[in-house]
């Protein structure tokens, strides 16, 4: 399948890396030294151009396109190439939108006059993950599945777990759970047996029935509410952060700390709650004064990763409870990953995971990308030509690194053993590391269909939540 990628950004270029890997990918830059080393890095087409050019698109093979993305920083041209694209038949178009008067609702033109199909908003995508995390400090994970009825959440091992210490098969959890992966403070993620045992500061992820995660178990891991959370940088993060926390009422008291005087005013203005204050985050005379060192929360999202890796450091050190950093580039995840901060968000990663799921094979219901794509997680209906399919779990000898967490048959929920059968149509969660994913293709989805063939509609319906 042809994939059309208008823009060699962050965004781009992680959409070209993955997706190139399994489909016919063409990259469209305007940037002449960007486009060069883009080529010069993937193994695809670049043409240095303007995506919001016939000329440039029908080069690009537009003609032969079934899916284009528009991930420019220019919502206009985005737009604009989203129109060109359908008036020439392309099945599915998806645009990066970051303006709020283009959202459905607040203005003339609907997505279909427009010809979009799905908007992407990386920003706001990175603030709805943040708010899930303050709202959540001690959970590292909520992910559901199977309409509600599966839940994953991640969460820490402290000196406190009962799990400290102790093999996976000698801990006692409460029936329908089980681990899923197990995520050392080195990095390595681990698809455990159980032989394997649990450290301290390890991240562990359990899937359950959602109903099991009220049991008494769970009570050393709930949440310790946070009251005082700071938010350093302004921009577009910062402020939609700030907005989705103040429509949680009077649950936060929220500090917002924005260097430029001007910009500060605007979102002053734009605030109700929030109290907006101007002054550097890297300046640890200005974070005493204003005592930033009391809050439970900071989250640094200034668009800059030094200074959102200085302020995280800062605070740390001043008490701050939990720090919450917003990563740009990728090879800054190393960095985050050895100093310690709390929690990283990638509003690339997350919107190249959003996007990814249009281009997944066989029946994909839902896709998360976890820990800065080490893992993910696919909920899929069994293919009738998968070589998993009609057999009992043991004997399909999965490799390592891939587990089925658990199905749904009919209405049933079974969290599987080695004795238990796949049967074709069976809709099943596998938990697996992201090298593995061809391996997950072949065992899962294998077809001769290829690539699903609706993907529009099928992405259509993970959004709205189908």
């Amino acid at each position: 399948m042809r994939v059309i990628i208008i823009g060699g950004g962050q965004v781009g270029t992680e959409l070209a890396d993955r997706l190139s890997r399994e489909q016919d990918v063409v990259v469209i830059e305007k940037n002449a030294a960007m486009a060069q080393r883009i080529e010069a890095a993937m193994d695809l087409m670049v043409i240095n151009g303007n995506g919001a050019s016939v000329q440039v698109l029908e080069k690009a093979g537009i003609r032969e396109a079934k899916l284009l993305i528009a991930v420019t920083e220019i919502d206009e041209v985005n737009i604009i190439a989203c129109m060109l694209a359908k008036n020439y038949g392309v099945e599915t178009t998806v645009a990066r939108i970051r303006n709020t008067e283009y959202e459905e609702g607040s203005r003339v033109l609907t997505n279909e006059q427009l010809g979009i199909d799905i908007i992407i908003n990386p920003e706001r995508v990175a603030a709805q993950e943040i708010a899930k995390m303050i709202k959540s400090p001690n959970i590292s994970e909520v992910e559901y599945y199977a309409d509600g009825r599966v839940l994953i959440i991640g969460y820490y091992i402290k000196k406190d777990s009962p799990s400290l210490n102790k093999k996976v098969s000698d801990i006692r959890f409460p029936e329908g759970c089980i681990v899923c992966a197990i995520l050392r403070e080195s990095g390595e993620i681990v698809i455990p047996s159980g032989e394997d045992v649990i450290f301290l500061n390890d991240e562990i992820y359990l899937l359950g029935k959602t109903e099991v995660f009220s049991h008494p178990w769970f009570n050393h891991i709930a949440p310790s509410y946070p009251r005082k959370v700071v938010i350093a940088g302004g921009g577009k993060v910062g402020l939609q952060l700030a907005e989705m926390l103040e429509a949680e009422g009077n649950k936060f008291m929220v500090k917002l700390i924005e260097r430029d005087s001007s910009r500060g005013e605007e979102i002053a203005n734009l605030l109700n709650k929030t109290l907006v204050l101007q002054g550097d985050v890297t300046d640890i005379h200005f974070l005493k004064a204003e005592e930033i060192g009391k809050a439970d929360v900071l989250v640094a999202v200034t668009g800059d990763d030094e200074i959102n890796l200085l302020s995280t450091l800062l605070a740390d050190h001043l008490g701050v409870k939990v720090t919450i950093s917003e990563v740009i580039r990728s090879d800054y995840n190393i960095i985050h990953n050895s100093i310690g901060i709390d929690r990283m968000v990638s509003p690339r990663l997350l919107t190249a995971a959003q996007i990814i799921k249009l281009i997944r094979k066989g029946d994909v219901i839902s896709m998360t990308i976890l820990k800065e794509d080490k893992a993910e997680v696919m909920e899929l209906f069994v293919s009738e030509r998968a070589l998993i399919a009609n057999k009992k779990l043991m004997e399909v000898n999965l490799p390592r690194g891939i587990l089925v967490a658990g199905l749904v048959r009919d209405k049933e929920i079974i969290i599987p053993g080695g004795e238990d059968f796949i049967f074709a149509g069976d809709r099943v969660i596998v938990f697996y590391l992201t090298e593995l994913s061809p391996e997950v293709d072949k065992f899962f989805t294998h077809t001769e269909k290829g690539p699903t063939e609706n993907i529009g509609q099928m992405f259509r319906n993970i959004i709205r939540g189908k």
